[in-house]
């Protein structure tokens, strides 16, 4: 990614699995120095909730610190996925993102603001 972003300065990533092999803490350095160009993308994964199925509170400051540069993403490894993702991104949309004050930034807003998009009704 900092390749990418040398080899491009006006580049804009989208880290699918945002913090996968990476900490929290330096997923929000990250963020911190690439502001306007580097996005985060919160998908179906292991290892960001507890074993009481809630997100990890060094997850959860991460999401909420930088809800406006989160998007949910989803993750179709296997071809069985594809039956039911109508139903999975739904219970992303509804469950993943259990913090109220940027659940809807994450799960929609921000994904229309990047893309110059418009909320269809």
């Amino acid at each position: 990614m900092l390749i990418l972003f040398r080899h491009n300065l006006k580049a804009r990533i989208i880290e699918a699995h945002t913090g996968f092999s990476v900490p929290p803490a330096r997923v929000g350095q990250l963020l911190d120095e690439h502001k306007d160009a580097l996005w985060g993308e919160r998908s179906y994964r292991g290892g960001i909730t507890g074993g009481d199925g809630k997100l990890t509170s060094d997850r959860r400051s991460l999401f909420e610190r930088y809800s406006d540069r989160f998007l949910l993403g989803s993750g179709t490894w296997m071809n069985e996925r594809w039956f039911g993702y109508d139903t999975i991104f739904k219970e992303y949309r509804n469950g993943s993102c259990r913090f109220p004050s940027s659940r809807r930034r994450i799960a929609s807003e921000n994904a229309l603001r990047l893309f110059g998009l418009q909320a269809r009704n």
